[in-house]
């Protein structure tokens, strides 16, 4: 086993530095893109093995970067591989000719078209979500990804992709700093890849934050702030994974001021349902994805 550093450098114009392996023989990676980067050296920390990585194969000191997550490769017929995934945004120096491919800068939402890992498509779904620092467990037989696991759950390869609100499988992104779990989604694991999604914490709400409700095309907070702005924000990225995924179904917090679907509560704060949807559940319905309420999972089982 041995432990390498891989920084995906990106640019003001939304593009990553990509690698194309073309140069180097008995290379596991021959013809593939990837980001850059290679193996410690005695003594290195992660940050040492990336700094002097990126100088070595680019030319680039870099300036500012952000460890993103823990990815664990494990292939037939090559060692286990610890890798430290990074980013980077700030950097100085000159571009110069790399010995082990060509590097060549890729806008971010070509980089998918391009001959990459199976796996790296998950990592890359998580960059783009800003999902908090991660662990991710990769297993191949040739080029096939046969196993994959985030955070030590099992994800369902090849399986429908399904959209789902984080709070529903536990996370404590509520409102309030709690969550409402869901038991059934424990089934919906083994039939659908869950992708999940907290609109309100995509638009920048704090948690705990106050509790909100629709009040016609607006969102307010209990004390009476205007949190539209935020909602949207939220919903509209909301509706970019699921575009970016493939997504046409989701399961999403019933009543919700983001999430809840055909019925929302009224904005008196006092419990009284009325027809409506959730911001980002309206958005998603226009992109066409069919929204299931927590109530309605045996549906989709």
């Amino acid at each position: 086993m041995f432990n390498c550093t891989l920084c995906y450098i990106e640019n003001d114009r939304g593009e990553y530095l990509m690698l194309h392996r073309v140069k180097k023989k008995n290379d596991v990676n021959q013809d593939k893109w990837i980001g850059v980067g290679g193996k410690f050296e005695e003594g290195e920390s992660p940050e040492d093995c990336l700094l002097r990585e990126v100088r070595e194969e680019t030319g680039l000191e870099l300036k500012r970067y952000r460890l993103r997550g823990i990815v664990t490769f494990v292939t037939v017929g090559w060692e286990t591989e610890y890798m430290y995934l990074y980013t980077a945004d700030r950097y100085t120096g000159t571009l110069r000719e790399c010995d082990e491919g060509d590097l060549e800068w890729v806008p971010k939402d070509q980089v998918e078209a391009l001959p990459i890992w199976e796996g790296d498509k998950i990592f890359f779904r998580l960059l783009r979500e800003d999902r908090p620092f991660f662990s991710l467990k990769l297993s191949y037989e040739g080029d096939k990804l046969v196993y994959a696991a985030l955070d030590g759950e099992e994800m369902a390869l090849g399986r429908e992709k399904l959209l789902i609100s984080a709070c529903l499988l536990g996370r404590n992104c509520k409102y309030n700093g709690g969550n409402n779990y869901t038991p059934l989604v424990e089934e919906l694991k083994a039939r659908y890849e869950l992708i999940p999604v907290c609109p309100e914490a995509f638009g920048g709400l704090k948690i705990p934050h106050e509790p909100s409700e629709r009040v016609g095309d607006r969102v307010l907070s209990k004390s009476g702030e205007d949190v539209t702005a935020a909602f949207v924000r939220g919903a509209e990225k909301t509706a970019e994974i699921a575009r970016r995924n493939g997504v046409r179904l989701a399961v999403l917090k019933e009543r919700s001021p983001s999430c809840g679907c055909g019925a929302v509560y009224d904005g008196t704060f006092t419990g009284t349902v009325v027809p409506g949807d959730g911001v980002a559940a309206a958005r998603l319905k226009e992109q066409g994805v069919a929204i299931y309420g927590e109530s309605r999972i045996k549906e989709l089982l």
